[in-house]
Parts: C-alpha cells; structure tokens; sequence
C-alpha cells in the first residue's frame, strides 16, 4: 500500500471476478482501504442462474497488518498478493457469508442462511483478452473447480461511488444473475447502488456494473 494523501476519504482498492465458461457460476472479490478512517471494507458475491446468491459484505474491518493485503475481522480471513506486478495476482478467503433468496434483500436486513464461503483463486494476464482464474470456490459443502475467465483492478484516490453515475463491462450483454450491492458513504447517509451482474456476451461470460445515484430528496 502507498502512502495515503490527507483526504479522509482517500481509499486503496483491489477488485477480482469470474466466470464459469458455461455461466453456471460466477462471482468477486474486493478489498477496499481506507488507511485515514483506520478502516476496511471487504465485498464478495457469487452468483448463478440456479443458485442462491451469497453474500459477504464488511464495511467495520481493521485495517491489513503493514505491508500486506492480509485481512482479518470477525468471521473472515482474506488475502490478496500481487505475485507478479499486472500479470498474476491471488486471492484468498476463509469466511462465513449469507445465502439469500433474493439479491434485493442486500438492501434491507440481509437476513438469510449462514454458510462457510472461501476462494483459492489465481488470476493470470493474457494478452488481448480477459484474465483465465483458475482454483476452488468453497460454498456450503460445494468444493468447485474453476477454469474461467476474469478481471482485475487496482485503484488508489478518491472513490467516484457517490458523486456520479457510469458503468463498467461490455454493453452487448444478457444479465445471467446479479449481484447488486448497497455503498454507503462512510460519513454521510448517501447511500449509492452498485449494479454488479454475471453476462452473456457473444464472446462468453464476464462481468458488468454500473453506479447508480439515489434520488436525491
């Protein structure tokens, strides 16, 4: 991690999704610092178009020990590791996550059915095209074998979650399940939606979002 300007609102965020070639599966995982709040946020969903949507949502996280990405709270131990610079990057989790009936339900209470979730994926560059991952997903008592394809991303400044609107992915898709996420401001009661989907695209599956602003009142 960088040494972080004096905004409180400096954030550090590293971002990993998947997909299963046929679309049966996919998900993300994202690791958000805030090192000026003394805070971390840890977001991971998976999702598919016949299974329940899993969650994993912590916004009250401490901070990762001094250089390193390796994060632990309550019920969850991740790690993420840049093995190569742009070209091989990791992600590990150990966690409990909720399983809901409906992604909407993210909004409200979030209540649904408590489920052991962990992912040992690797992500490899590939030129002209999307990352292959390739690992396990853990969920419940499913132990699945991923061979796909993702992306990944790394960020440092301030977050463009709340003062606009834009969207992120191939626009000639079909939304397979998503996987849609409440942001709330750290500060403030601004709440923005974040509209993340596993797609179809003539080329295979992959990921999409988009930044939605709430109306302001």
């Amino acid at each position: 991690m960088t040494t972080a300007p004096t905004h409180p609102l400096w954030a550090e965020s590293w971002y990993g999704d998947f997909a299963a070639p046929d679309g049966s599966l996919g998900g993300y995982a994202q690791l958000t610092l805030w090192p000026n709040l003394g805070r971390s946020w840890f977001w991971s969903a998976l999702v598919g178009p016949d299974r329940q949507p899993v969650y994993l949502v912590e916004t009250d996280a401490p901070l990762p020990r001094p250089s390193t990405l390796e994060l632990r709270a309550p019920s969850l131990w991740a790690e993420f590791i840049e093995q190569i610079p742009a070209e091989h990057f990791t992600v590990d989790l150990e966690a409990f996550a909720v399983a809901l009936d409906d992604p909407e339900e993210v909004f409200g209470l979030g209540w649904g059915d408590r489920v052991p979730y962990g992912l040992e994926l690797e992500w490899e560059a590939e030129t002209g095209s999307l990352d292959v991952v390739h690992g396990q997903v853990l969920v419940g008592d499913e132990v699945i074998e991923l061979d796909g394809r993702g992306r990944r991303f790394h960020w440092e400044g301030l977050p463009a979650w709340w003062d606009r609107e834009w969207s992120n992915g191939p626009a000639d898709a079909t939304v397979v399940a998503s996987a849609p996420l409440p942001v709330d401001h750290p500060d403030t009661a601004q709440r923005t939606r974040l509209e993340r989907s596993l797609v179809a695209t003539p080329t295979g599956h992959a990921w999409t979002e988009q930044n939605r602003l709430a109306p302001r009142s």
